[in-house]
């Protein structure tokens, strides 16, 4: 019983290859030999040859062709291995008992395309010298198994590297009289859609008159759409290096800002001024007399509180080389002088003693009885 084969030929794509396949074997057709098969497929030399067919097919496939070729029995070509089918038939091509063109009629196109991998038969074709009979039957052929529509394909083809696009590319190359006959079928069907359009020009006269190379980009495009092969990845300037993608650079993470406690209205320091508008510091009033003060540093009662009053200083000595003498005006009042001792306003007023001198000069003195 023949294993289940690996391609539908009741599936589009594979009808598409079949249809190239069938085409490429007729007259017109004939953009790859026999001689160009074989090569593709077996290529072999003297020494050594690669099997790029005969693996993909069962025993209950390829025994019979290799039996036809008169190489090898029948019962033995259904038991044969993959390395002894290679081997019998590398040795009939170096022998001369198997040529080209027997290879081709051996392997029909059926058989090509329901058990090779259509993406080397699409290859196979795609490399041959494409005519305008071939380019037809490809594009004539996908249009109809509904692989690519009219929309899909003047969304897609352009020329003059991107000048040109959709029914430009098309028009560049028509004639007056070709033009004239365009529009009227489109008035004649009342059809303007991308479908209307392409019917009324035809496949025909679309390959006729578009350059070669146009119309297998659009191609190329086509089998990459529906998945015959798979499209080309960006290539680096350097094809020895595997090209890594960029890794995406983390940032440190910014830590959460803390929560701003509110501050009272009342206690909230006021906005900084600007240093044209704050006033100029006082100045520092000179001090005529030596004061010897403490060299210590201030202790933790010295220090102000958390809203900026100053606390209760313990009391200072202040030791006075000198006759100090008391200027008019007052020494700034700071917190290290006001906890100097208060001084007695009675001991300072001389004018009040100068009065109490005169009242007892002016008394009458007393006489003695």
């Amino acid at each position: 019983m023949v294993d289940k084969a690996r391609n539908d030929l009741s599936a589009a794509v594979p009808k598409f290859c079949l249809a190239l396949e069938e085409h490429r074997r007729t007259p017109d057709g004939r953009v790859r030999t026999s001689q160009e098969l074989l090569t593709a497929f077996f290529p072999y030399d003297d020494k050594s040859s690669t099997d790029k067919i005969f693996r993909y097919l069962p025993n209950e496939v390829r025994g019979p062709i290799v039996a036809a070729w008169g190489i090898r029995g029948i019962k033995a070509a259904l038991r044969d291995s993959d390395e002894r089918v290679q081997q019998v038939v590398y040795d009939a091509l170096v022998a001369g008992d198997v040529d080209h063109a027997a290879f081709e009629e051996g392997l029909g196109p059926e058989t090509l395309v329901r058990w090779l991998p259509l993406a080397d038969l699409w290859a196979f074709w795609r490399g041959g010298k494409l005519t305008k009979q071939a380019i037809h039957k490809a594009m004539a052929t996908a249009y109809e198994l509904y692989l690519f529509d009219a929309r899909w394909f003047l969304d897609t083809i352009n020329a003059k590297g991107g000048a040109l696009k959709g029914t430009d590319v098309i028009a560049d190359q028509l004639t007056k009289d070709d033009l004239t006959q365009w529009i009227r079928r489109v008035h004649e069907t009342g059809d303007g859609t991308p479908k209307g359009l392409v019917s009324a020009l035809g496949w025909d006269k679309i390959v006729a008159k578009t350059p070669n190379d146009v119309l297998v980009a659009v191609l190329d495009a086509m089998v990459a759409k529906v998945g015959l092969v798979v499209a080309p990845a960006a290539t680096t300037s350097s094809p020895s290096v595997t090209a890594v993608p960029p890794q995406k650079q983390e940032l440190p993470k910014a830590e959460p800002a803390a929560a701003a406690t509110p501050v009272p209205a009342s206690t909230a320091p006021a906005p900084p001024v600007p240093t044209s508008m704050a006033p100029a510091p006082a100045p520092t009033p000179a001090v005529e007399d030596k004061i010897s003060w403490p060299t210590e540093p201030p202790g933790p009662d010295l220090l102000g509180d958390a809203t900026g009053a100053a606390t209760v200083d313990p009391p200072i000595d202040v030791a006075f080389e000198e006759e100090v003498v008391i200027a008019d005006r007052q020494l700034p009042t700071s917190p290290r002088m006001r906890a100097a001792s208060p001084v007695d306003e009675e001991d300072t007023e001389v004018k009040r003693l100068e009065r109490r001198a005169g009242r007892a000069s002016e008394q009458k003195p007393t006489t003695r009885r």
